[in-house]
């Protein structure tokens, strides 16, 4: 009896650690958190952040791309621009997410797959409040994906 309590203990502990998060990790947001703070805390992918007056233009190196990939992207998309909505010093911020597909040399490229871009009006008129829920190809001012990404 005892042995099978310490299997089923040591079975619990295995399956709660083979348990993935998917959900992106909070970000508390205030005056001294950076884009790059808050993207790193979405992505575990490479990345680079431009910021200018206001434009703010992210760019994720996703090496990892493969079935239900979009929708993770437009997931963490959607988590991205809620944190940056609370950050004042953004105005229009886009996000392009590149993937390595074969190129015609037979080569692998990283290539843009999504790109996801609010002009200021759109971006301050969501409510990021709800993230989740929200369609992120409907309500973006510009939504570009590639036909590679599919569905």
């Amino acid at each position: 009896m005892k042995k099978l309590l310490y299997i089923l203990v040591l079975f619990t502990l295995l399956l709660s650690a083979c348990g993935k998060n998917a959900e992106p990790k909070e970000v508390a947001v205030d005056q001294d958190t950076s884009v790059k703070d808050i993207v790193g805390a979405v992505v575990k992918n490479k990345f680079t952040v431009e910021e200018t007056k206001g434009i703010v233009t992210i760019s994720i190196q996703d090496a990892d791309v493969r079935e239900g990939s979009k929708n993770q992207m437009l997931k963490d998309s959607g988590k991205i621009f809620a944190e940056l909505s609370k950050l004042k010093s953004v105005k229009t911020p886009s996000i392009i997410w590149f993937a390595p597909l074969t190129g015609a040399n037979s080569n692998e490229e990283m290539t843009e797959v999504l790109s996801v871009y609010f002009d200021e009006e759109d971006f301050r008129t969501v409510n990021w409040a709800d993230y989740s829920q929200l369609n992120i190809e409907s309500i973006a001012t510009e939504y570009k994906e590639n036909p590679a990404l599919g569905d």
